[in-house]
């Protein structure tokens, strides 16, 4: 508790700042501290709690949203950040979280890779993936793959799954609507993120947040899809990789993704996360797709079978290892995030998700989380 203080007083200064600067809507980011900040996870998550976290549903849009027209090209110079691979080694002992059910197979599924939207898209779980002594050879413990992840989190005292990925040394995106209800019920709680979860592992361990920051228009908008900006970022608190060594930070160990704003149409994305309508979110999912429509307001539409649990997932462009030769054309900034889910449609017929244009109001976000020394590199 003797921490909570200086924080909140720190964060608190900076939001002056911040509301000054914040554009559309001139609504400044809204934050919640730990008390307890600490580097392990609060008592509450037990292996059972674990296994009983539910998606949260994936907001959902009635079918008279609004289309918005098109813009004519992405800006020459958006704002952007670099993605960066890991720097530490990953010889460490992982965690288990708990015991999965056995799996029940998938039979007779087939997606169509098309709705009734006509929005194309490619969904596959991410591969090869393997088990035992193989299992570190796997794509989903590869860079860039292990910058994505589960972030466990409570709502009322019960267990909720979302998707997120790392974007920074100590900062993760998500989806507003992951860390805070759009309404006067405020903020979830009790956040953990485990990088490259599959099946009750934790290869990386798990990591146990300190400050979370949400958009101010999320926070005030009331929890209707589509928003403006449905996006939020959380700090994570450094922790020890092996026994009595010094604490590690959560991008050096799964390095992370970088982002770039205005750039979600026209684009072509790999959406990554956990779903729980495949494989149970048990295993991490990628759909590939471009972007399909624009919607009121903000808001861009890709096709997508993804449904719960799938929400705050990285919408990627230009998701890769560099080919030689490659990296050409227009838009060549790689593993960015252009987007993070946001909703989907009462009806799953469409098969379409959505999510908000990155703009200045994740610029804001960014800031005021890298803002804190140590969060973040130049």
């Amino acid at each position: 508790m003797k921490h909570a203080i200086p924080v909140i007083t720190a964060v608190a200064a900076m939001l002056w700042t911040f509301a000054a600067t914040a554009a559309q809507a001139q609504v400044a980011p809204v934050v919640k501290v730990n008390p307890q900040v600490r580097a392990a996870a609060p008592g509450y998550w037990t292996p059972e709690r674990f296994k009983a976290a539910k998606p949260l549903p994936l907001p959902l849009a009635s079918a008279d949203t609004r289309r918005e027209p098109e813009p004519a090209a992405p800006p020459l110079n958006p704002a952007a950040s670099d993605a960066q691979a890991p720097t530490e080694p990953a010889d460490f002992p992982g965690q288990q979280l708990f015991a999965p059910d056995p799996a029940t197979p998938r039979l007779g599924v087939d997606p169509g890779a098309v709705g009734t939207f006509g929005a194309y898209y490619t969904s596959t779980r991410v591969f090869p993936l393997f088990n035992g002594s193989a299992a570190p050879y796997s794509a989903d413990r590869a860079y860039p793959y292990r910058t994505v992840g589960i972030l466990f989190f409570t709502i009322d005292g019960a267990p909720y799954l979302c998707s997120a990925s790392v974007i920074q040394r100590r900062v993760v995106a998500t989806a507003g609507h992951c860390v805070h209800s759009g309404t006067a019920a405020g903020f979830h709680d009790n956040w953990v993120f485990v990088p490259s979860y599959r099946d009750g592992a934790a290869p990386f361990k798990m990591w146990n947040w300190r400050l979370v920051a949400v958009t101010g228009t999320w926070a005030g908008g009331g929890g209707g899809v589509p928003n403006a900006a449905d996006y939020a970022m959380i700090e994570f608190v450094d922790q020890p990789l092996y026994p009595n060594s010094k604490p590690s930070k959560l991008g050096n160990v799964t390095g992370w993704l970088g982002w770039q704003t205005l750039s979600l149409i026209p684009n072509h994305t790999s959406k990554l996360g956990y779903p729980c309508n495949l494989d149970n979110c048990g295993k991490m999912q990628d759909v590939t797709s471009n972007s399909f429509r624009a919607t009121a307001p903000n808001n861009v539409e890709y096709g997508s079978d993804a449904r719960g649990g799938s929400s705050g997932g990285p919408w990627v462009q230009n998701f890769e290892t560099l080919a030689v030769g490659g990296g050409t054309g227009s838009q060549t900034g790689s593993n960015r995030v252009v987007a993070v889910t946001s909703y989907g449609y009462i009806s799953e017929d469409p098969k379409v998700q959505g999510a908000s244009i990155l703009d200045s109001r994740w610029v804001d976000l960014f800031n005021l989380l890298c803002s804190q020394p140590g969060n973040c590199v130049p």
